[in-house]
């Protein structure tokens, strides 16, 4: 779920939700341990005493159960804070409402480890600094913009999937750690960060919403101690050489986006390095390609369709014959059965097809028509039958290495990815264009197939009635010279199905990309060589269930995506990014000739 559908959960429940972290530690620790946080004065002789003498009562204060005046101890399954099995027993020894045990004094300074996700919390108060042992704190799922307050010894900050932008806490020297992955974090975020938090040994910024390699590297270069860095999943990730230039300037890192650096990269860095002491500009567009290969299984898409057209059919032939009979016309032939007829072939066959891609800036780049001939279809059949082979159905399988745009250009795309603020061509952008292309690889590549049907034949008195107008014209001389006969329009498109394309694995690529030739010149290309996501075969999801999120979302890896079962439409394709010249894609081979029954047998 969503940062976005947590907190709408939040503001739309019945129950009275916490707004800041004390609210939300006490609600907790109610629920928990049955205890309730008080202001009463913290006395730790009598606190001693009162466990020393629980510990020689023989009862319910001292033999491991429940104390009769709290609710029943949750704890098996408690992952709020590594410390509760020991709050716990002090609580079965004591009981929940011990004066002692439930003072503010007592309890703050106690925890060592708190995990509070998905409660809520609007405001890390200032209540949070009173937890003076606190090391370890999970906020993650919350509704935090800012932090404004931090435990002073604490070392672990997990901060996920929250609206956050700003720091404007107290120094804290100690943190070692800060995950705010997921988040809206920003330059300004970095630059704070890297200001309170001079110790930082590890920081995960993944999946936010920093574009430009001068806004990672600036902020993080002073933070001295700094040996993991995480931003997978960033847009800034999608910059040429991403990885190699960070390693050029942030020198002390030992791990990147979750992958080690090596020797070789190391050395890759230094190259860099003599090339220049300026970051690489960003380009202001990139290339995109995507080369279709085969679509399969068409007909489980046409079918619904075909279907409904084959009914109206049948209904209107069925009102035509009623209409002969009452008007005392001779009856109607017999007609075929038509359970014996294949519906698609007699509803598609003169139709197209075509695939539409959504591009980054939201607009679908249409290709050219698939004609749905039946007599090529009718062909394709019998060289498998003579070859011996299973024939695939009548329009099944298409092969796609000749369809191109509707202008006929192969189907590569110029993505601008320029700078908001930037001008390009004389217009200034107004979005980020690497923001957006970043937002488009997140969500993958969504493809669909249309359906046009074939033109119907004109009813005959309609034919009859406009071929008395034309003789007409004729005679009185009305024709005009190079006039031509306006055809009709054609049919609408039909959505019969789509595909999403998973491409999350650009946004964490862990290889810098130089060439072997890179390496023997000394010096790097504008661009690195393409970034391809293979798809050998992806599931065309039938446009009815087009919004299921489980056939529709890609994951993270293409190659874990959902294949297409026996009878399901499926898609092969490649997709670069940094494309260049379209690849020589293979041509399926034709049907093997048959065996010849005279030979001999080896």
């Amino acid at each position: 779920m969503t940062m976005l559908g947590l907190v709408g959960t939040c503001d739309l429940s019945t129950m009275k939700q916490p707004k800041t972290f004390k609210e939300a530690f006490a609600n907790v620790l109610l629920n928990r341990t049955g205890v309730t946080m008080s202001a009463v004065a913290l006395n730790k002789d009598n606190l001693e005493r009162e466990l020393r003498q629980a510990l020689r009562l023989d009862g319910f204060a001292g033999d491991g159960k429940p104390a009769d005046d709290g609710p029943p101890l949750e704890v098996a399954g408690d992952t709020w804070s590594e410390n509760a099995e020991e709050l716990q027993k002090l609580v079965r020894q004591l009981g929940p409402r011990n004066r002692h045990l439930s003072s503010e004094q007592f309890l703050k300074p106690f925890f060592r480890h708190l995990a509070l996700p998905e409660l809520c919390i609007r405001d890390l108060d200032d209540d949070v600094s009173r937890f003076t042992k606190l090391t370890f704190l999970d906020v993650s799922r919350n509704g935090l913009a800012s932090i404004d307050h931090l435990p002073p010894s604490l070392v672990y900050l997990k901060a996920y999937n929250n609206p956050l932008t700003r720091f404007t806490c107290k120094p804290t020297p100690s943190l070692a750690f800060v995950g705010i992955g997921h988040s809206k974090a920003n330059p300004e975020t970095l630059e704070q960060i890297s200001r309170r938090f001079k110790g930082l040994l590890s920081l995960d910024i993944g999946f936010s919403e920093v574009a430009s390699l001068q806004d990672l590297i600036t902020p993080l270069g002073p933070l001295q101690r700094l040996r993991h860095l995480c931003a997978v999943g960033s847009p800034v990730c999608l910059q040429p050489f991403y990885r190699l230039q960070t390693l050029r300037w942030l020198t002390r890192l030992s791990v990147l986006d979750g992958a080690a650096v090596t020797d070789e990269e190391q050395a890759d860095a230094q190259m860099l390095a003599a090339c220049g002491d300026s970051v690489r500009p960003r380009p202001l567009s990139i290339r995109l390609g995507v080369w279709l290969r085969k679509i399969a299984g068409v007909r489980a898409l046409l079918e619904p369709v075909a279907t409904e057209i084959v009914a109206v059919k049948r209904a209107q032939e069925a009102a035509v014959a009623a209409e002969a009979a009452e008007a005392g016309n001779e009856a109607p032939a017999e007609a075929e059965p038509q359970d014996t007829q294949d519906p698609i072939s007699e509803a598609c066959a003169g139709g197209i097809i075509r695939l539409r891609i959504r591009l980054p800036d939201g607009t679908w780049a249409a290709t050219t028509e698939i004609p749905l001939d039946l007599d090529d279809a009718n062909s394709r059949i019998a060289a498998y039958e003579a070859a011996g082979q299973d024939p695939p159905g009548v329009f099944d399988i298409f092969s796609l290495h000749a369809v191109r745009l509707e202008n006929g250009e192969p189907l590569s795309f110029e993505l601008g990815i320029g700078e908001e603020g930037s001008e390009v061509d004389g217009e200034v952008l107004q979005e980020d264009g690497l923001v957006r292309l970043c937002d488009w690889v997140r969500r993958g590549a969504a493809i669909k197939v249309f359906f046009r049907p074939p033109m119907p034949p004109p009813p005959a008195e309609e034919e009859e009635e406009a071929g008395k107008e034309e003789a007409a014209k004729e005679e009185n001389g009305e024709v005009e010279e190079g006039s031509e006969k306006r055809a009709p329009e054609p049919p609408e498109e039909v959505d019969v199905g789509g595909c999403v394309i998973g491409l999350r694995s650009w946004l964490s690529r862990t290889q810098t990309d130089v060439s072997s030739d890179a390496r023997a010149s000394g010096a790097l290309p504008e661009l690195p060589e393409f970034w391809r996501v293979d798809v050998p075969e992806v599931r065309i999801v039938p446009a009815q269930r087009w919004l299921e999120p489980e056939v529709q979302l890609p994951p993270l890896d293409v190659a874990q995506q959902r294949k297409a079962d026996v009878g399901v439409a499926s898609l092969s394709l490649m997709v670069d990014l940094f494309a260049g010249e379209p690849p020589e894609l293979e041509e399926d081979p034709p049907p093997p000739p048959p065996p010849d029954p005279k030979g001999k047998k080896k």
